[in-house]
């Protein structure tokens, strides 16, 4: 009987455990007040060619270490990339914009 006990504990634990384990959508980034969402950019782009897959990473790695000119350099060339969707198109574009909101923050002298 005890056995059955320790046995029916281990399993409701074990099914607790996994209940609390679903998976989340990340977060958009956002730097200075400025927003940027790039898992939406790498969800529209995800089913594109390997290399427009390597352009979105390179946006990301230069939002993330704040090389905004090298964001907007691939962000350009994801935009002019050939046989864009309207979707891809349009989220290139805001990103864009979103990335260019942010290296103008990042520019602006901070009042003190």
């Amino acid at each position: 009987m005890k056995t059955a006990n320790w046995m029916m504990l281990f399993l409701l634990a074990g099914a607790l455990a996994l209940t609390g384990c679903g998976k989340q959508k990340p977060a958009a980034t956002v730097v200075a007040g400025v927003t940027v969402d790039l898992p939406k950019l790498r969800e529209t782009f995800a089913t594109a060619s390997p290399e427009l897959q390597t352009v979105v990473s390179e946006v990301g790695m230069g939002v993330r270490y704040a090389d905004y000119a090298r964001a907007l350099s691939a962000l350009e060339k994801l935009a002019n990339a050939p046989g864009l969707t309207d979707p891809q198109k349009k989220i290139a574009n805001e990103v864009t914009e979103q990335v260019k909101a942010m290296a103008s923050q990042a520019l602006a002298p901070s009042a003190r």
